[in-house]
């Protein structure tokens, strides 16, 4: 036995409906009226073919006038008595279609919004609101190059020209302020991720300021009594050698030979002889001695200091020294020459100290 479903009566039309039918049905019928019907006839001089295309009154060609306005009926200002009364007309008025890419939508695309940050950029990019902008002229789309360009200089006048420009490099090397004391860039990098060797830094400069200190008050001493000439060591000799010095006076006095010894002593105490001092000392197969002396030459290089390393000793060991002066090439046995300071650079006796290299990094 089969089921079949029920289906639901369709209701009778509301009053809007039958009044919308009935107001479609009367433009369907107007825009029929406007139709042409035509038969289609061969071309002249070609020969008709039996084909169901070619047969007579079998097309038609209709043309609907789509884009005409709906006809508008004159509605009468006076109403009349016995005139009929019609049902209200609705004319359906044609949409534009709808186009999913075109220049207008693109336009308002890369325009925006009005007030969005886009409108903004469009705006400022075309100066839009700017009083002072001026359309280009003939001279702004000349082909030119985009580097500076210089007049050439005739040959007479070169001499003046480089005279002109030597004086204002002198001028320019003059106002030019050397900064002596600066903290080394590759010094300032590894402790930046080696925070435990700071402590290494603040013993190792200590130590190195305080050789600074005490040959700066020795330096001072000496220029103080007129001994800047002493010789630095006291070595004995069978020959007794006396020295005068600039200002007439004699170096082997008691009394100078007694402040010269004791000097010499507070030397000889902290390592230090003839203006240099070993600062760190490791055997030779200790590898991460290497960042010591490192650390010896970059405080070296930041005082205005010469450094060198020397191999000496069995089992050979590695010492790092700092000086005053370089050594005498061929005095030592195996050092490693580093860059020389400049003479302006020298911390003079009775010049202050910098500040110290640990404070800074």
């Amino acid at each position: 036995m089969a089921i079949h479903p029920k289906l639901r009566s369709q209701g009778t039309l509301s009053p809007q409906q039958t009044v919308a039918i009935s107001t479609w049905t009367e433009q369907a019928s107007a825009s029929l009226e406007n139709l042409t019907l035509s038969e289609a006839r061969p071309a002249e001089g070609t020969a008709s073919t039996p084909s169901r295309s070619g047969l007579q009154g079998a097309t038609v060609s209709i043309s609907i006038p789509l884009d005409d306005e709906p006809p508008a009926t004159p509605s009468p200002r006076v109403k009349i008595a016995g005139a009929e009364a019609r049902p209200p007309t609705v004319s359906f008025r044609r949409r534009e279609p709808l186009r999913r890419d075109s220049l207008k939508r693109r336009e308002a695309l890369l325009k925006g919004k009005d007030g969005s940050r886009r409108r903004q950029r469009w705006e400022n990019d075309r100066l839009l609101h700017n009083p002072w902008a001026e359309p280009p002229s003939s001279k702004d789309w000349v082909i030119q190059p985009t580097y500076p360009r210089h007049d050439p200089m005739p040959y007479y006048l070169a001499p003046l020209w480089d005279v002109h420009y030597s004086k204002m490099a002198d001028h320019a090397n003059k106002h030019t302020v050397v900064d002596k004391h600066r903290v080394p860039k590759e010094l300032r990098t590894k402790l930046k991720h080696a925070r435990a060797a700071r402590g290494m830094l603040q013993d190792l400069e200590d130590e190195i300021r305080l050789f600074i200190r005490m040959w700066n008050e020795k330096q001072l001493f000496l220029r103080s009594e007129g001994l800047q000439d002493a010789p630095e060591s006291s070595e004995e000799s069978e020959d007794e050698i006396v020295f005068v010095g600039r200002n007439g006076q004699m170096h082997d006095s008691p009394e100078r030979k007694q402040k010269l010894q004791k000097l010499r002593g507070e030397m000889s105490l902290h390592h230090e002889k003839d203006g240099e001092k070993m600062v760190f000392e490791s055997l030779v197969d200790d590898r991460s001695a290497s960042f010591g002396r490192w650390l010896v030459h970059s405080i070296a290089s930041y005082y205005g200091l010469h450094t060198w390393s020397v191999t000496v000793g069995v089992p050979a060991r590695r010492e790092a020294y700092v000086g005053f002066r370089p050594p005498a090439p061929g005095s030592r046995a195996g050092f490693v020459t580093h860059p020389a300071c400049r003479a302006e650079e020298l911390i003079k006796p009775g010049d202050e100290l910098p500040r110290p290299l640990y404070a800074q990094v």
